[in-house]
């Protein structure tokens, strides 16, 4: 497998430094989970991720359409996770949903729709376990100070000026639905706690050639965002597009 393919995110927890190759999405199995409407993931989506001077409360019908672009490039579920069959929606799960509101958070910092859609495809597995992760130390959903440091940290570097990295046949790379070059994402990793992220920050510019980097945070959103999804109302079908 390419190396472009494998992204080695350094994963902590008790203590010890792992690391998480992230693998193709694997079918959910054993008892069952809840899943969520279209209509309710997007409730939740704009109610996590909008800014507080807006004060609509009625999703974006431009949200909307995002939602049904990030489908085409397999976000949230995966080839082998959509189902065919006409006029069945396809429902998803919150560890789901919440890789949609990756891929916005992503697109909202710049990503194109197919570079969001190349990292998801990649990271999925490691994504879905950092969900599982903060949900077991789940964060105030709230606007709100806690005394104890619950952040986990996305960092990653995209390079759009390929010519100044090794060239080198991307033709094959998966996961990659657009035209031209795959883009160029590394060193992608996750940090816990402030501390822990600047620290890496000292790791990542330390070169010349290793100058910016994109920081995410995942768990507020990741918490605000269960927490939507528990209170959204189902809507009727045809009602929200």
């Amino acid at each position: 497998m390419n190396a472009l393919e494998k992204f080695n995110l350094s994963n902590k927890m008790d203590g010890q430094i792992r690391d998480v190759w992230s693998l193709r999405s694997k079918e959910q199995k054993g008892n069952a989970v809840v899943t969520y409407k279209k209509s309710q993931v997007l409730y939740a989506l704009w109610h996590t991720l909008r800014n507080p001077a807006v004060k609509e409360d009625k999703p974006s019908s431009t949200l909307s359409n995002r939602l049904d672009k990030l489908q085409s490039v397999y976000v949230p579920l995966s080839k082998e996770e959509r189902g065919g069959q006409a006029g069945i929606d396809n429902e998803c799960t919150a560890a789901q949903a919440f890789l949609t509101g990756t891929a916005l958070s992503l697109m909202d910092a710049g990503f194109g729709l197919g570079t969001a859609g190349f990292f998801i495809h990649h990271a999925r597995d490691s994504l879905l376990l950092q969900y599982d992760r903060i949900m077991q130390n789940r964060p105030s959903w709230r606007n709100e100070k806690e005394p104890e440091d619950k952040t986990v940290w996305l960092l990653l570097q995209n390079h759009d000026l390929q010519e100044l990295y090794p060239a080198y046949d991307r033709s094959k790379i998966e996961g990659w639905t657009g035209s031209g070059l795959p883009p160029l994402i590394i060193n992608p990793k996750y940090a816990y706690g402030r501390d822990a992220m600047h620290q890496e920050l000292d790791g990542y510019i330390n070169h010349s050639t290793h100058r910016h980097l994109l920081v995410v945070e995942l768990a507020k959103m990741a918490s605000v965002l269960t927490h939507y999804l528990e209170t959204a109302p189902v809507l009727k079908r045809g009602r929200h597009r």
